[in-house]
């Protein structure tokens, strides 16, 4: 056997062994937070191998470099934030917060009252609109619309029940039909028949469900003009209801509770604006110090370096661990 060939063989497993050996002791973490461990190099490395490895620690050196410039950064943002606590513009801004509070605060608690008393009145209103209603149920024109709804609903009767069963015995004779059309379309569907067996079995079906609607309209139509005075009726009941002065003013009565309530709700908004705006203008002056604004920035950038820093690393550790397998 060729020497060199031998001896590269030879390489080839104990590379091969020495990664497998790394494996087990889980030392190739592709972390790259703290603790993070690169594979060491296999015995007698290629200038692949070296040039790979170097690469690796000084990307893992760039991550820990970054993710201690974040850190930094995010303390320089907070005693910057804090600083600006004390300038001229913040501290300006929060006293007209202070002031806004002070000045909205009785109104807000006097909407807040409201908007309770309101909803305690829209209930009462509404169990009024019911036990008026319940009133108005003795009452004459109720009654009376009620008597005619009693007298229709038992001339209909019948018309209806008459109307029912011509429905069913159209059901009773063309149901079969539809029904055995789509059994045959199933039937030549399962069995792979021609598509002119298909389409005749479609057409078939469509005329017998034709046949089914045609002979179905003029029942149900007359069940709907049977079923008309009927609902005539029970809307008259309905109105004489509506119509009881009684039922009337317990709707109004709900109605303005309900209005007010809407009102209320949109002054509570309307006092709330001020101190609203007053914080929206504190954290706008924070944001707009030099100090909080050059800290972000520099944090930003920092971010940025770090996530491009760490994805150079992941790629780079993974082509090593590759090499590493195939022994290169």
């Amino acid at each position: 056997m060729n020497k060199s060939r031998f001896s590269a063989g030879v390489r080839s497993k104990l590379r091969r062994g020495h990664f497998e050996t790394l494996e087990s002791r889980r030392l190739l973490s592709h972390s790259n937070g703290d603790g993070t461990r690169v594979p060491p190099l296999p015995p007698n490395p290629t200038p692949v191998d070296q040039a790979i490895f170097a690469q690796v620690n000084a990307d893992l050196a760039t991550v820990q470099a970054d993710k201690t410039a974040v850190h930094n950064d995010s303390e320089s943002l907070e005693a910057a934030l804090k600083a600006a606590l004390t300038t001229a513009p913040v501290v300006t801004a929060k006293a007209t917060l202070t002031a806004a509070k002070a000045t909205a605060q009785p109104l807000i608690q006097a909407d807040l009252a409201a908007i309770e008393a309101d909803r305690i009145a829209i209930h009462n209103a509404r169990e009024a609109v019911e036990a008026a209603v319940e009133a108005a149920r003795s009452t004459a024109p109720v009654k009376a619309a009620k008597a005619a709804l009693v007298t229709t609903i038992a001339t209909q009767a019948p018309l209806i029940q008459a109307d029912l069963a011509a429905i069913r015995a159209v059901y009773h004779k063309d149901e079969p039909a539809v029904d055995a059309a789509e059994h045959q379309l199933r039937v030549d569907t399962r069995n792979g028949a021609a598509a002119s067996v298909i389409a005749a079995d479609q057409a078939a079906l469509t005329a017998a469900k034709t046949t089914l609607a045609t002979d179905l309209a003029g029942p149900k139509a007359q069940l709907t003009t049977d079923e008309a005075p009927i609902e005539a009726a029970e809307a008259a009941v309905q109105a004489a209801i509506n119509a009881d002065p009684g039922v009337v003013a317990a709707k109004a009565a709900l109605a303005d509770a309900q209005a007010k309530l809407t009102a209320d709700k949109a002054q509570l908004a309307a006092d709330k604006a001020p101190v609203e705006a007053a914080e929206a203008a504190v954290q706008a002056a924070i944001n707009a110090d030099p100090g909080v604004v050059a800290a972000k920035a520099m944090l930003v950038t920092d971010q940025a370096a770090l996530t491009a820093a760490q994805t150079q690393f992941q790629t780079d550790l993974a082509t090593y661990i590759a090499d590493l397998k195939a022994g290169i």
